[in-house]
């Protein structure tokens, strides 16, 4: 009773607490107010003051130079997606780049789910990062509830953790792109550069924020727009190849006049393109395909002239500044709670210019 009477009074204080080794939200000043509520949905769409990557470096300034160990575990959904070996590529990159500028006592471990099914395997990932001793977790969730458990588990412990890409419940901040302003950016690019005709759009796993909000921006960004593109169906794919290039085809065989296919990730937007071409159908003549993500095979695709247009996130430098804000906060700087990073349409007018260059990448500073 004593003991608590004591932190009672020292929390009344507004003093820094740490009790039996344990960091409590209190000990980071940009979770003085408390974790992430795992009860309530964390929607980065509705909370107030989101700024950008940017903006977030044009406030802060340089990154503070410290002796501080911080131990950063990085969670991503499976390393059979190219897209998220990008994403932790940054990861690792970033701290590395770090340690050379003065925050030599970061680390970072980055590990994953056998694939993006598998629920159960990135709880317990997230679980053995907990007992591993990380101080600060990064992750991108397979569902927006299925490491609920984990999180608790990590607040329980002292632990931040950091939504990168996806949102899920209990996240105490977020960090990556505008998925919605993803599927706008496609609706846009469709209506700019098709015009007119029918489209589809083959979604990812059923239940998960990032297929809802880049399907409804496709489609809002067509009707805001007046276009003559009219979205004729929608199936979801599970975000894999194979079965996005079985629900390509049958939409080709549904719909004689299909023009634009949406794909909710690159994936399977390739899936749909290889559908495609054994229906015998000429990519960016007969048919247009949109995909999302922004991978190399993507990027490829393009270059190729049978993909037509990937919104990119720029994984790998998603990655690098997830790095960076996750090592600021730890630090003790504070931000709003989401930071929104770039996302553009690629295609083939831009292709040749290099990811940095598209989004004005420059290397953060240290003092």
């Amino acid at each position: 009773m004593k003991a608590r009477k004591v932190m009672a009074a020292l929390m009344a204080a507004g003093m820094v607490l740490s009790v039996a080794g344990t960091v409590m939200a209190a000990d980071i000043p940009q979770f003085a107010d408390g974790w992430g509520d795992t009860y309530e949905a964390f929607d980065p769409l509705t909370i107030e003051g989101a700024i950008t990557f940017e903006e977030m470096r044009e406030q802060l300034g340089a990154v503070p130079v410290s002796d501080e160990a911080i131990a950063i575990a990085g969670n991503i959904r499976t390393e059979d997606n190219v897209y998220w070996t990008a994403l932790r590529d940054g990861y690792k990159d970033m701290v590395a780049f770090e340690n050379e500028n003065g925050l030599a006592n970061v680390t970072i471990d980055v590990k994953s789910a056998l694939n993006e099914a598998d629920t159960e395997g990135q709880l317990a990932v997230m679980k053995d990062q907990i007992r591993d001793g990380a101080t600060v977790i990064m992750i991108s969730p397979i569902s927006t509830s299925n490491c609920t458990e984990g999180v608790e588990v990590a607040h329980d412990d002292g632990i931040p953790t950091i939504a990168v890409n996806n949102e899920f419940n209990g996240a105490d901040m977020f960090v990556g792109t505008n998925s919605y302003e993803e599927g706008r950016q496609a609706g846009d690019w469709a209506n700019e550069k098709v015009g007119s005709g029918k489209a589809v759009i083959i979604m990812g796993l059923a239940g998960t924020d990032v297929v809802k909000n880049r399907t409804n921006g496709f489609k809002d960004a067509l009707t805001d727009a007046n276009s003559e593109i009219e979205v004729v169906d929608e199936q979801n794919a599970d975000w894999d190849r194979d079965t996005a290039k079985d629900v390509c085809a049958t939409f080709l065989k549904t719909y004689d006049d299909l023009k634009v296919v949406f794909c909710n990730n690159d994936v399977m937007a390739l899936g749909a393109v290889e559908a495609i071409k054994e229906a015998g159908l000429t990519l960016n003549e007969d048919i247009y395909v949109i995909g999302a993500d922004g991978t190399d095979e993507a990027y490829e695709s393009i270059k190729n002239n049978e993909l037509s247009a990937t919104i990119s996130m720029f994984p790998y430098y998603e990655g690098m500044m997830a790095s960076e804000v996750t090592t600021r906060i730890m630090l003790g700087q504070t931000m709003p709670k989401v930071i929104w990073t770039p996302s553009l349409a690629v295609d083939a007018e831009n292709i040749g210019t290099d990811d940095a260059t598209l989004i004005g990448w420059a290397d953060p500073t240290f003092e």
